[in-house]
C-alpha cells in the first residue's frame, strides 16, 4: 500500500483545505501545518509557533500543526482526517487482494484442467506461485510412499538446495514440511547447518499439500534476499496447494491406473504365449473363441478329428542323459519339424 502523506489529505478534492481554512478564520487561530520533511503545506508560517501539535498515522509523525493554542483543534481534526484515509486505503487493498485472489484461483483452475500428468501439474503450480509471490527459486516435492523418498516433481532453473540431500535428512524435512500447516520460516538455521539448504537463502515459505487430511507432498518458495514473506504470501500459497493437490492426486491416480492396466496386459500376453505352446490356437478355435481366457469349464463341441501318434525311437534313453530343460527343447524340435507337415494337410 502506498505511504499516506499529510499533503494528499490537505490537497483532496472534497474540501479538506477549506473546512480547515473555515475552521481557522472562525476560531481566529494562527495555524499553519508542515509536513514531515518540514514543507509548509498551510499556512505563510510566520505567524507564533508556541504551540506544537503533532499528526501521526500508526504512531509514525507525518507532519506537524503549528500555532497558538487553537491550532490543537486543527491537530485533531487531521489527526481524524487521516485515520480514516488510512482505513479507506487498507480496505481497498483488501478488496484489490481479494479480486486478485479469486482471478487467480479462476485462471489457475482452468490451467489445471488441461493436464493429467503430475509434473506438468508442479511446474504449473510452481510458475504460478512465483508470478504472484516474491521469490528467487522454489520446488515441488512428493512423497513416494512406495519407495519411501521424497521426489521432485517440479522446481525452478535455480535450486536452493542440494537435491541429493533432501532424502539423507528426511526425519528433519518431514517434520517441518509435513506437518500438515503451512508457515513461513525466516529461521533457517537449521536446514542450513543439515545442509538441506544453500546459505544464500535467508528466508522460505512452504504449504503442505493435502488430500482428505493426508500430506502427500508441499510447495517451498525460498528468496535470497533480506526481504521476508508476509501472512497475505503464505495466504496465496496455501489457495494454490489447496487446488494442486487435488489435481496431484488425480494425475497419480491415473497413472496407476494406466501403470496397473500395462501390467495387466503384459501379464495377460504372458499367459497367451505360454498356453499356446501347449494349447494349439485351432483347439481354442474350435471351441468358438479366439483367446483360452475365453474358455469356460464345460466348454465343448463334437467333431470328428484324425489323432496322430508317433514315438521318437530310442527317446527314453536319450531322455535320461538329458536335462528337463534340453528335454523340452529336444520335443519341441520335433514338434517344428511335425508341425508344418500336419498343418499342410489342414491338421
Amino acid at each position: 500500500m502506498a505511504r499516506l502523506s499529510l499533503k494528499n489529505i490537505i490537497g483532496q478534492k472534497d474540501g479538506i483545505r477549506s473546512v480547515i481554512q473555515s475552521l481557522v478564520e472562525q476560531s481566529g487561530a494562527c495555524v499553519y501545518i508542515e509536513d514531515d520533511t518540514g514543507k509548509i503545506l498551510f499556512g505563510d508560517g510566520q505567524h507564533t509557533n508556541q504551540f506544537e501539535y503533532a499528526v501521526k498515522l500508526n504512531e509514525i509523525q507525518i507532519g506537524l500543526v503549528k500555532g497558538d493554542e487553537k491550532a490543537i483543534v486543527i491537530a485533531d481534526l487531521l489527526n481524524y482526517l487521516s485515520k480514516k484515509e488510512a482505513e479507506k486505503k487498507k480496505l481497498g487493498t483488501e478488496i484489490l487482494n481479494l479480486y486478485q485472489e479469486i482471478n487467480l484461483i479462476f485462471n489457475f483452475s482452468e490451467k489445471l484442467a488441461q493436464t493429467i500428468d503430475a509434473p506438468s501439474i508442479g511446474a504449473i503450480t510452481l510458475n504460478e506461485a512465483r508470478h504472484v509471490i516474491k521469490a528467487s527459486n522454489g520446488v515441488v516435492i512428493l512423497w513416494d510412499e512406495s519407495k519411501k523418498k521424497l521426489e521432485v516433481i517440479g522446481n525452478s532453473e535455480e535450486l536452493f538446495f542440494e537435491e541429493h540431500t533432501i532424502n539423507n535428512n528426511l526425519q528433519v524435512l518431514l517434520k517441518i514440511l509435513f506437518n500438515g500447516r503451512s508457515e513461513i520460516v525466516s529461521d533457517t538455521a537449521l536446514l542450513v547447518e543439515t545442509a538441506i539448504i544453500l546459505p544464500v537463502v535467508k528466508s522460505l515459505i512452504y504449504s503442505s499439500l493435502k488430500v482428505n487430511s493426508r500430506v502427500v507432498g508441499a510447495i517451498i518458495l525460498a528468496t535470497n534476499e533480506a526481504e521476508y514473506y508476509t501472512a497475505a504470501d503464505l495466504k496465496l500459497l496455501t489457495t494454490l496447494a489447496l487446488q494442486s493437490s487435488a489435481a496431484i492426486e488425480s494425475a497419480l491416480l491415473y497413472e496407476k491406473n494406466i501403470r496397473e492396466a500395462k501390467e495387466s496386459e503384459e501379464a495377460m500376453r504372458r499367459i497367451y504365449e505360454v498356453t499356446g505352446k501347449f494349447v494349439p490356437y485351432e483347439f481354442i478355435k474350435s471351441l468358438g473363441h479366439n483367446v483360452i481366457t475365453d474358455v469356460k469349464l464345460g466348454n465343448q463341441v463334437e467333431k470328428i478329428v484324425t489323432v496322430l501318434f508317433s514315438d521318437i525311437r530310442g527317446y527314453t534313453t536319450l531322455s535320461e542323459k538329458m536335462s528337463p530343460e534340453e528335454n523340452f527343447k529336444f520335443v519341441c524340435a520335433f514338434n517344428a519339424r511335425m508341425g508344418p507337415a500336419i498343418r499342410k494337410h489342414n491338421g
